[in-house]
């Protein structure tokens, strides 16, 4: 029994390992990319572990790529921000003044499954006529699009799941419906709410096509930045590399200030799944 209890132990941790290594294996050639000249870069077969390294990279991705992401925190920040603020009000609406099977929260979320490509020429023509291309309300109010039904989605479900006594007391105590929302029942639903800023957050942050399409150089993201990234002979890897480097910090910064929250919150929304 405990040859057999070691044997599925020792697989399980192999299992594991590997999962870990093919995890991190593309962080690391990003890291290892972003620091090899650019020579070693296009060798083939590749060196995982190159004998020189520069900073060329980064010193102009630093130059070239700060605009872009003062652009893509605004951009990014309002739209998770309005998104999540909005769809919990929303939410909140839904799961106490209107029937489960209300089928305008089903149109709402399939709003979420419309691919960005039927509603980018559309927003172009709009945004064109009120002269609001390439800036930030172009870009935040496409976002908001697909940002708001799913925090809708998934911020009625954390309000069903609060129990009605508790807003019922608040009122017979003198509490107004909008002092009830934000006193009683946003407290409840904190973690919730932030584990679905955090996903529009990313979403908003590593969206393109929209991105691409409304802006042009005042408001440019850094993901249009780091797509534009070239040279005669095709991309500038090493950039692109250094560039992918510093667009994950902002994200990887909010979930680990945010970590304490976020396990409480996934775990609700594993639970309810």
């Amino acid at each position: 029994m405990k040859a057999g209890k070691l044997v599925v132990k020792f697989a399980v941790s192999l299992i594991l390992a590997l999962a870990i290594v093919a995890t991190l294996f593309p962080i690391y050639w990003m890291i290892i990319t972003s620091l090899a000249p650019g020579e070693v870069v296009m060798m083939y077969p590749p060196k995982f572990v190159p004998h020189t390294y520069t900073l060329k990279w980064w010193v102009y991705t630093v130059n070239h790529i700060s605009g872009p992401l003062v652009n893509s925190l605004i951009i990014a920040g309002a739209a998770s921000l309005i998104s999540t603020t909005l769809g919990f009000i929303a939410g909140y609406g839904f799961a106490r003044f209107r029937r489960p099977d209300d089928s305008v929260l089903f149109w709402i979320l399939s709003i979420r499954f419309m691919p960005a490509i039927v509603a980018v020429i559309p927003y172009y023509l709009l945004f064109d006529t009120l002269g609001l291309l390439d800036t930030y309300p172009a870009v935040i109010v496409a976002h908001l699009g697909i940002g708001i039904p799913f925090a809708v989605w998934l911020l009625r479900g954390a309000v069903v799941a609060i129990p009605k006594e508790l807003e019922e007391a608040a009122l017979v105590d003198g509490c107004g419906r909008w002092k009830v929302l934000f006193k009683v029942v946003f407290p409840l639903v904190l973690p919730n709410f932030l584990v679905t800023l955090l996903f529009t957050f990313i979403w908003s942050w590593n969206e393109f096509l929209y991105a691409l399409v409304l802006t042009d150089v005042r408001a440019r993201p850094l993901t249009v930045a780091i797509a534009g990234m070239r040279e005669a002979h095709g991309l500038m890897w090493g950039a692109v590399s250094a560039a992918a480097v510093i667009a994950t910090v902002p994200t990887l910064s909010i979930a680990l200030v945010l970590q304490r929250y976020l396990v409480s919150g996934l775990a609700f929304y594993k639970t309810k799944g």
